[in-house]
Order: structure tokens, then C-alpha cells, then sequence
């Protein structure tokens, strides 16, 4: 029995979390491996979230020893073990949280240690870095890019988190986006078998009861055939007839304010009209290069591959057998599903053939790609994504185009100006290899302003030119010299626990991770999301909040609606008049 077989048989430990990335995410999970470079609070916070759901393997690379402050800080050492390796203790109390972990320590290893040789990152997947110099985060990230790893950058400043993300392309299959339905009903173009399925009921001569629990694609197949009879074959094209058709399928309900299924049918009368075509971001995937490139052996792109022949041969994408949950009796509802479930893995059989022929083309044993390869990447066709993380060289050192720049900067409220002081206590650590008033008494801290603000603007006129007008209050940057490199160990746990969810998703392949850069103000409790990308010839800033969603794009359907919206909006009007 292999180690994932003996995960999954042995007990229930696991049982919550395979219910949120399933046994697949748990298999990645159980044969990753993970490196810290440094185990400081919030590093050891990261890994703790790591090792309690599973990781296989994680190595600790840290040539400090445990000091009287690391007591304070750290629940992760001892004070019996003050003046030992802290590499050595931490992953030694790491450890005991799960015997399927295994722990391994580096006394006599840093960041150094993997710039000087960066054959030596090759064996870890995931990479987090914790509180290191700019300098450091640079050259680990441009190793990382060569060699395809997973980077993250945590570092934690008093009351102020930062964490940052790179890889050079990160695949998903199975991204769960938010209030998308993931259900394919394939009502706009009806396979044989769902019309003779829907052909079943006789709405007519049903008692209330059965007519109020007749699944709604039922009803809507129904009244496509209707409508497609009194107008020469053709469904709904104009609002006008959209319509109509609305009010057609109300008045065949018995009580449309009592039943349900009725509701949930003209709820979802617009995907009567949506073809199944492919979803944008797979269309992006398939017209990749990465896809035609006969050398590459990743699964992800075998299977994208895989779409993309059967995109092209069928004029569809694989049924996904999905079903949502509706308002229907037991047995049509198990009948129904059943049908989708076959349909399913019948494509699921034809997009397998075209596997088999790329894995030839390849010089790929067949045992490359699985069944359950297969079942995964059809049943989520329809979510994956392909995320391509801006360098982190591109963020830190090129000069972008400063008005444009200063045009995206938001208000006072943001957190931009902490991130750009994150920054600055990175490349001060770097010229004077210690961190802003770290080495000050506590009264004295100020004495290290002037130096601390020089390095601060020069970060701000990095990123924005020299010719910039956006300025930080000296307030943000006397509070940072106060926080200096203190280790507050609510927020390194804060900062710990996204470290460690982020890493869950890129090494699962499961949900969308963060893109790219966050910001946690403790003392106001305020967390920001910063998509930093270089954009020739500019940087752009998108402050990702509910105030600023993404402008979505508006479809037929969506016109359809707010047409509807805007009339009914207007007959209320009427009806108080």
C-alpha cells in the first residue's frame, strides 16, 4: 500500500479537508515538499499550516540559533533550547503535530546558501521565504523562474505583514470561482437522450403535487419544443420574444408563486439561449503555445492539449456531468443525473483517445495520463486557469511610466504606502545589513530617520520616477522605525495562516491563488491585495476590495436581463402610480 493509499485507508483525519480540494489536492499535498529559508515566527506559522493537513515532506534551512527573544515570539522553540540550532528545534516540535510530515533540518543553511549554488533548490517544490533582504528575494525568485518552483515572501514588521507570490506559470484545474454554477445542462443544444427524458412528462394531466416537483431543464426543454413549433424551428432571438417565452412557461405553472420548479425554470431561462462554446479562459489556455509544444510532458498542458483537438473536432467541450440542485421528486431527479453521468463519460471516453494520440506523439507511456487525470480535468474543463505571475525584478526594478502610475495610486485609505515602507525596511536590511533602528535603544529609534526616509524615497522614485509627487506622511515612517523588526506573534500568525493557504493552493492546483502581493495593517485590522504587473510602458496597480470589482464583460444574456430588470422596475412605478 503506497503512502496516499495509506493517508486515505488508514483513519479520518483528513476527512474535512478533502472535502474542500478532495483526494486529488490531498494526493499533491502528501508529495510535495516544502523549503523555509528562515524560521522565524511567521515561516513557522506558514509550515505549521502546512503539516497539520498533511505535506509530505518540509526542510527548515536556517543558521541562527534559538535566542531569549525567539522565546517571546516563537511557540515553536523553547526556552530550554535557547543557544541550539534553530533550525534544529523548530523542526524538531514541527514535527510532533503529524507523523505523516517528515522533518529534516538545515543548521548550516541560508539564502545564501541556495544562491551560491541553485541546483540545490531543484528537490522542493514550494519555496517560502521568511523576513529576508531585498537582495535575497531577488535572486531566490530569479532561481525560482529557472527552475519552475513556487515562491513566497513573508515578512512581518511590528503591526505590518507582506507577502508576496511568484511562479513562472501556475496551472489550475479545479479554480471553485465564486458564484460561478458549475452545473452544464447543455439546454441550448439537447443530446437525444435528455429529450426523450424531458418528452416523459405530461405537464397537463399531472396532480399538483407531481407538476410542482418536474425538474425545471424539463420544463424548459418542453417549452423550447413548444415555441420551436410555432416559429418554424427557431428559438427566442429578440427581448421581445424572450419574453414571451418568460410568460409561456408562467402560465403553464398551476401556482407560479407556490412552485418552485416553475421559479427556478424562468430563473434560468437564459441558458436556454447560451451556447456550451468554450469559456474564455480555456479558449486563452488552448491557444497557448505551451499546448502544441511536443516537448512539454506537463499533464496540465497534455490535457489542455487534449481540449483543444476535441474543441476543434466536436465543436463543444466535454459534458461535465454536473447537475445543480433543484427542486424535483427523488427518482427524476436520480434519472436525470443519470443521463448527464453517462453522456459525460462518453466525451470523457472520445477526449481520452485524443489523450492516447498525444501521449504517442509525445514519447509518452500511455500510464502518463489516468483515468482519473482525465475524470478530474473534463468534470472542471470548464474552471481551469492559467495564472502567469509578473517577475518579481519587473516590480522591484523597473521604472515605469510615473503618470500613469500615479493616476492608478488610490486615497489616503489604502495600503500602498505601507507596502512601498515594507519595501524600504527590505532594501535598508540589504545596504546595512541590519534591519531600520534594529539596533537602536527604544528611546533612540528616531535617530535612524533621515537614513530610513532616504531609502524609502528612493524605493517610491524606483517605482513611480524621480519627478513623482505621491509622498508618505512621516508619521507611516516613524511608526515603521517604532515597529522596526519586532515579531508581534498575532500577526505573524495572521500572516502565517495566509502563507500557509496560498501554498496549499499552489501546490493542490485547487482554487485560485492570490495574485500577487498583500498587505495586512494590524492595527487597523485591514488587509490589501495588490495585482503589481508591468504593463509597457507602465506599472499598474489594481486594488482588489468590493468597492473595485473587476468590470465584467456584458453578454446577450446579461442585456437580456437588465432589459427585463429596467422593465419590471417600470410596471412597479406604474402600479404605485
Amino acid at each position: 500500500m503506497g503512502l496516499y493509499s495509506y493517508l486515505m485507508a488508514t483513519d479520518d483525519k483528513y476527512d474535512r479537508q478533502l472535502r474542500l480540494w478532495g483526494a486529488q489536492g490531498q494526493r499533491q499535498l502528501a508529495t510535495s515538499h516544502v523549503l523555509l529559508i528562515n524560521a522565524f515566527p511567521t515561516g513557522t506559522e506558514a509550515l505549521k499550516n502546512l503539516i497539520l493537513p498533511g505535506v509530505g515532506k518540509f526542510t527548515i534551512a536556517d543558521k541562527g540559533l534559538v535566542t531569549p527573544r525567539d522565546c517571546g515570539n516563537n511557540f515553536f522553540v523553547t526556552e530550554g533550547s535557547i543557544g541550539k540550532p534553530r533550525a534544529e528545534i523548530t523542526t524538531a516540535l514541527l514535527a510532533e503535530l503529524n507523523p505523516d510530515s517528515q522533518g529534516k533540518a538545515l543548521p548550516d543553511a541560508d539564502a545564501s546558501t541556495f544562491i551560491k549554488d541553485p541546483s540545490k533548490i531543484a528537490p522542493y517544490d514550494l519555496i517560502i521565504g521568511s523576513d529576508l533582504a531585498e537582495s535575497e528575494i531577488l535572486a531566490l525568485a530569479d532561481i525560482c523562474s529557472k527552475f519552475g518552483k513556487s515562491f513566497i515572501v513573508a515578512s512581518a514588521f511590528g503591526l505590518l505583514g507582506y507577502a508576496r507570490i511568484y511562479k513562472p506559470i501556475h496551472t489550475v484545474i479545479e479554480s471553485k470561482p465564486t458564484g460561478v454554477v458549475e452545473a452544464d445542462l447543455r439546454l441550448y443544444k439537447p443530446f437525444p437522450e435528455l429529450l426523450a427524458f424531458a418528452s416523459c412528462f405530461d405537464l397537463a394531466h399531472m396532480d399538483s403535487k407531481k407538476h410542482s416537483h418536474v425538474p425545471f431543464p424539463v420544463i424548459l426543454l418542453q417549452a423550447q419544443e413548444l415555441w420551436k413549433k410555432a416559429h418554424d424551428g427557431k428559438l427566442p432571438n429578440s427581448f421581445k420574444e424572450k419574453e414571451e417565452f418568460t410568460n409561456m412557461i408562467k402560465k403553464q405553472s398551476l401556482d407560479f408563486g407556490k412552485e418552485d420548479n416553475f421559479q427556478e425554470a424562468v430563473r434560468n431561462v437564459p441558458i436556454c439561449f447560451t451556447s456550451s462554446s468554450i469559456k474564455e479562459e480555456a479558449k486563452n489556455i488552448i491557444d497557448d503555445p505551451h499546448c502544441d509544444e511536443k516537448e512539454n510532458k506537463d499533464k496540465f498542458w497534455i490535457l489542455a492539449a487534449g481540449l483543444k483537438r476535441f474543441y476543434l473536432k466536436y465543436k463543444e467541450t466535454p459534458l461535465n456531468g454536473k447537475i445543480p440542485d433543484i427542486t424535483a421528486d427523488t427518482e427524476s431527479y436520480l434519472a436525470m443525473q443519470k443521463i448527464y453521468e453517462t453522456k459525460a463519460h462518453e466525451h470523457w471516453a472520445l477526449f481520452e483517445k485524443e489523450i492516447v494520440d498525444i501521449l504517442k506523439e509525445r514519447g509518452l507511456p500511455s500510464a502518463h495520463i489516468t483515468k482519473e487525470d482525465i475524470a478530474h480535468f473534463c468534470s472542471n474543463n470548464a474552471t481551469i486557469m492559467c495564472i502567469k505571475f509578473n517577475e518579481i525584478s519587473n516590480e522591484y526594478l523597473k521604472k515605469p511610466n510615473p503618470e500613469t502610475l500615479e493616476s492608478e495610486i488610490p486615497d489616503g485609505e489604502s495600503l500602498i504606502s505601507w507596502y512601498f515602507l515594507a519595501r524600504a525596511s527590505m532594501r535598508y536590511h540589504q545596504k546595512y545589513a541590519f534591519w531600520p533602528a534594529e539596533k537602536a535603544p527604544h528611546d533612540k529609534y528616531l535617530a535612524e530617520f533621515d537614513a530610513y526616509k532616504a531609502i524609502v524615497l528612493s524605493v517610491i522614485k524606483d517605482a513611480l520616477g524621480s519627478e513623482t509627487k505621491f509622498v508618505i506622511d512621516d508619521k507611516h515612517i516613524k511608526e515603521m522605525l517604532r515597529y522596526s523588526n519586532a515579531k508581534i506573534h498575532t500577526i505573524c500568525s495572521i500572516l502565517g495562516g495566509v502563507v500557509g493557504q496560498e501554498a496549499i493552493k499552489l501546490i493542490t492546483q485547487i482554487f485560485s491563488p492570490m495574485n500577487n502581493t498583500m498587505i495586512y495593517e494590524g492595527a487597523a485590522s485591514k488587509i490589501g491585495v495588490f495585482n503589481l504587473q508591468l504593463s509597457q510602458p507602465m506599472l499598474l496597480i489594481i486594488i482588489l476590495s468590493e468597492k473595485q470589482k473587476k468590470k465584467k464583460k456584458t453578454t446577450p444574456d446579461d442585456a437580456y436581463q437588465k432589459q427585463k430588470q429596467k422593465k419590471n422596475s417600470q410596471n412597479d412605478k406604474n402600479k404605485k402610480n
